[in-house]
């Protein structure tokens, strides 16, 4: 006798579900500066509030104090996207030969083949919503805005200052190597940060495609540096890259900006997208500056589910929230003849040092 199709689904989910905790995710790219975080609800609460470096002064004893103010709080609730995708059973033809033709699941080699099929489907789903949180990640650090398909974009409204082209003024792009100055590129950054974003770190990170990269080795400026390494005790330090395969960065070397150590990274992975064409997490033209300091998370907001409830000895589905990453669930249409199991999941990347972040067009 063939196994009931939802038993069979909520058995086959219980094992993937085990086996999913232990899953080694995508290359983390910009992931490192937004560790994750869940909340209970469907929204996203976001307080924003932007320091200042005022001095205490000091008053005559027996005087009444400075008063102070605390500046305004900006409080916004975001409704994170939310991402749901399914994997069918009918589309396993061995299932469709096997389970769905009467052979019980207590064959084990069949039940591991299935579940191993399943398993994989599953994570190559998760994969998926996994690189749109990357480009979520990247779009706050290149223009501010999370940009959504079904949804209002999310604008953290960046300062226009913090998003500059070098060409502007008496500036060269990098791709003019006699007269770019990228060096000082960098060193224009690094006092945004720190007189605007109030960094108070030491270093800072710089993230570039390698057609920037290579621009920047290529100037006469950089190239000017190289010769005083003994006198400047490694102002310029740029030997093979080291790559980490985990989060897809190659650190390229270290340099010296003013009194900041930068650290020179290189990034180039992409993904493909609805469309099928091959897209860049970093725009190829753009440079990320990061302070040590930056402060960001993805926040995965509530996901919808149903739980079995038992309302006068009657069993019945009540809707409810799950606190979770990901959320892995089974169920099946009659009407459609479909067994699934889907995988939800509601991200958010949310920089809370906004004024932390700079970004160059260095490329024409």
């Amino acid at each position: 006798m063939a196994i009931n199709i939802i038993d069979h689904s909520s058995l086959v989910t219980k094992k993937i579900v085990g086996k999913f905790e232990e899953m080694i995710p995508v290359r983390t790219g910009f992931a490192g500066w937004f560790p994750e975080e869940t909340t209970p609800t469907f929204e996203v609460d976001v307080e924003v509030q932007r320091d200042n470096d005022l001095i205490a002064v000091d008053v005559v004893r027996f005087t009444e104090g400075n008063k102070n103010k605390i500046s305004k709080v900006s409080e916004h609730k975001y409704v994170p996207p939310y991402f749901k995708e399914d994997y069918d059973f009918q589309r396993d033809q061995v299932y469709m030969n096997t389970i769905a033709l009467g052979v019980g699941m207590e064959n084990a080699q069949v039940n591991a083949v299935i579940t191993r099929n399943a398993f994989k489907a599953v994570e190559k789903n998760r994969d998926k919503v996994v690189r749109a949180i990357r480009k979520q990640q990247a779009d706050v650090l290149q223009t501010g805005i999370v940009s959504l398909v079904n949804g209002d974009n999310i604008d953290y409204r960046r300062k226009a200052s913090s998003i500059v082209n070098v060409s502007d003024g008496s500036g060269e792009y990098w791709s003019t190597a006699a007269s770019a100055t990228p060096i000082t590129d960098i060193r224009k950054g690094m006092d945004f940060l720190r007189n605007v974003g109030n960094s108070g770190g030491s270093s800072v990170n710089v993230v570039m495609r390698s057609a920037a990269f290579e621009a920047f080795l290529a100037s006469t400026q950089v190239k000017e540096q190289g010769p005083n390494v003994i006198q400047q005790i490694q102002r310029i330090n740029i030997g093979m890259p080291q790559f980490e395969g985990v989060s897809g960065f190659a650190h390229q070397g270290i340099i010296a900006a003013g009194d900041f150590t930068v650290n020179l990274w290189t990034y180039n992975e992409k993904y493909t997208d609805a469309n099928g064409a091959t897209q860049y997490y970093l725009a190829e033209d753009l440079v990320v500056m990061l302070p040590d300091d930056f402060q960001g998370k993805t926040i995965f907001g509530g996901l919808p589910t149903l739980n079995t409830s038992t309302v006068g000895g009657v069993s019945v589905d009540v809707p409810g929230i799950v606190e979770a990453n990901y959320l892995i669930r089974s169920y099946s249409d009659k009407k459609t003849l479909s067994s699934t199991i889907e995988l939800t999941s509601a991200p958010l990347v949310v920089p809370f040092t906004i004024d932390k972040i700079y970004t160059m067009k260095v490329l024409a």
